[in-house]
């Protein structure tokens, strides 16, 4: 009880909990639930509740509003690296770079993932760590932010590889590309596409399938699968997510300039200028 009582404090998530299931719905829907530090702060520390709770066997993550997440809170970005606003502590900010998978990977029981509408870079690393991804119809899965540098294939990202043929990677960084659910579907990067509004049933669906398994069982069935990803090669691309790219002249002015947008002039215009004269039919996987 003192946990679920902490968990109805929390402020960018909301949790309800059904036996052995646990839904967590991201809950900024006025801004598209970018994802901050306070949300993922949050939401990772459920994540660890319920690791550690014997009779908690699985996670079904999804979200307020129309649409699963924008990705990076790039306001609260901008507002730091132009406007001096006082940083998180960097315990609490693992979007910044930790150049390591992030917590959704480690968690040992089930994560169920119904996604819906947008889905922005960031929350496409919740996506890459989940063992089940339910998505709407009308989901556009998205790399856009790459277009003015914010964002580089390190860290969480490095589960890219395992998901998607290198040709659909480079696609995604080399212009800033997009796919719609069909084709998330198809490459298998979602297990189901359904009708809008129907994502959480089936997701669920899963979920409750997952709670049958016995809970050691359940934990040593995913631990195995993670291990076959160690052996072909997740290792080698973590340590190469540690080194990454910075970006210098052009490319560091280009990014400094739409911070700066976005500081000055709001998220809506900067994304306008991001998007100039690119081509959605090119950049769209």
């Amino acid at each position: 009880m003192l946990t679920e009582t902490k968990w109805a404090a929390l402020q960018y998530v909301k949790v309800q909990r059904t036996a052995s299931i646990v839904k967590v719905r991201l809950n900024r829907p006025e801004k598209m639930n970018a994802i901050n530090s306070g949300m993922e702060k949050e939401f990772y520390s459920v994540l660890a509740d319920c690791d550690r709770m014997d009779d908690v066997k699985c996670v079904v993550l999804t979200a307020e509003g129309p649409n699963f997440s924008a990705g990076h809170d790039i306001a609260q970005v901008a507002a730091e690296t132009i406007g001096g606003q006082e940083p998180d502590t960097i315990e609490d900010k693992y979007w910044v770079h930790t150049g390591d998978l992030l917590p959704p990977w480690r968690f040992t029981k089930g994560l169920v993932v119904a996604a819906k509408g947008f889905v922005g870079p960031h929350a496409n690393t919740f996506l890459l760590a989940a063992d089940v991804v339910v998505a709407a119809e009308n989901c556009r899965f998205s790399w856009e932010e790459s277009r003015v540098g914010v964002g580089a294939p390190y860290g969480p990202y490095a589960l890219m590889p395992f998901h998607f043929p290198m040709r659909v990677m480079k696609h995604l960084w080399m212009t800033g590309g997009w796919l719609d659910a069909e084709t998330a579907q198809r490459l298998f990067y979602v297990n189901r596409v359904v009708p809008v509004g129907q994502e959480e049933d089936v997701a669920m669906r899963f979920a409750e399938q997952i709670a049958q398994m016995e809970t050691g069982d359940l934990i040593a069935n995913k631990k195995g699968t993670h291990r076959l990803y160690e052996a072909a090669g997740l290792a080698a691309m973590v340590v190469v997510g540690r080194d990454p790219y910075v970006p210098t002249g052009a490319s560091a002015i280009a990014k400094e300039q739409h911070l700066r947008a976005i500081y000055e002039k709001g998220v809506r215009a900067a994304v306008q200028d991001r998007d100039t004269g690119f081509n959605e039919q090119i950049s769209k996987v």
